[in-house]
């Protein structure tokens, strides 16, 4: 085949190969970044645009964790967010501000882990309640931003009431009740026993008779509370001070020597030592607790003063604060 001929088949291959037709259309926009969840869409600008300043005047990313009750299905909302988080994690530390009283024991614990998993060192902003379970999510992390407001929780768990007699249905509280009332039992037929004790040996009856008749009284005072009490009720709030207590540890104390938390914090107090669930662990009895805990300037405490009146009537906002109202 002479040149002229390869040349003349080579044009002709070209010419029927196809070619994409020309169009006009624009190319695709880039996806929308996700916004974080709130339950009431009116109020989202507004919440955004002052957790911004906190971003602003902290200069490190910032999740937010918003809930009037942690539970599964918190926990799966941030789960989703994990591709941000790991973003966040990958640079030196993020923020994480907590907003809630608590929720499901279990659900805080998995929530802790799952933010350990993003980076070895976060720091928790509480601008005002961080109690319960939201208390152990904070044990994650390696310092605490405390407003003067704000306040943490006793982690004594609350369970579903076993009690046969109910105010309500769903009454629920913790196995400390349980206990404080068996110690208060304990002392009450200790007392009743010395008192009846010194009557009887004051009217002349003999020890052994008056010990043996102050035990039979002291008995019959306090058996028809004790009758009351299962004692597998005592078991199972037992085993729920255990779990959480074993929570605790492992969120405090990881085995990972390079994830900063709160190694030295008292938790064991937080679960045993408090009076009621309700007591407020302000940032003195935090840092009694051992707590590592820093105060808000005074610059983040305006711009705290300004979140607690918009986040008033939400029940939840959960996500990564976009740093432009673009996202």
């Amino acid at each position: 085949m002479l040149v002229d001929d390869i040349i003349v088949v080579r044009f002709a291959m070209a010419s029927a190969t196809p070619h994409p037709a020309p169009t006009d259309d624009p190319p695709s926009p880039p996806a929308e970044p996700r916004r974080p969840s709130c339950d009431v869409p009116a109020l989202y600008p507004l919440i955004t645009e002052v957790l911004r300043e906190i971003c602003q005047q902290r200069q490190r990313p910032l999740f937010v964790l918003v809930s009037d009750y942690i539970d599964g299905d918190i926990l799966n909302e941030v789960f989703s967010w994990r591709k941000e988080l790991r973003a966040a994690g990958a640079g030196e530390s993020f923020d994480v501000l907590i907003h809630s009283p608590g929720g499901q024991l279990t659900a805080s614990y998995m929530l802790a882990r799952l933010l350990s998993r993003f980076t070895n060192s976060w720091e928790a902003l509480v601008p005002q309640n961080a109690g319960s379970g939201a208390t152990l999510i904070c044990l994650g992390s390696s310092n605490i931003l405390m407003s003067e407001l704000a306040q943490l929780g006793p982690l004594d768990p609350q369970v579903a009431s076993k009690k046969r007699e109910k105010f309500f249905a769903t009454e629920r509280q913790s196995p400390l009740e349980a206990f404080e009332a068996l110690r208060y039992l304990r002392e009450f037929a200790a007392s009743s026993l010395d008192a009846l004790m010194e009557v009887l040996t004051d009217r002349g009856i003999a020890p052994q008779k008056a010990l043996e008749v102050s035990t039979s009284i002291a008995t019959d005072l306090v058996k028809p509370v004790l009758e009351k009490i299962d004692p597998y009720d005592l078991g199972a709030f037992s085993l729920d001070n255990k779990l959480a207590l074993s929570y605790c540890k492992e969120v405090a104390r990881p085995s990972d020597p390079k994830k900063k938390t709160q190694r030295k914090a008292f938790f064991k107090s937080i679960v045993e030592d408090y009076p009621a669930h309700e007591f407020a662990i302000d940032f003195v009895e935090a840092q009694a607790l051992r707590f590592a805990v820093t105060l808000a300037s005074m610059d983040l405490e305006d711009i705290f003063d300004k979140f607690r009146l918009r986040i008033a009537k939400v029940k939840f906002y959960v996500g990564m604060v976009p740093l432009t109202p673009e996202g």
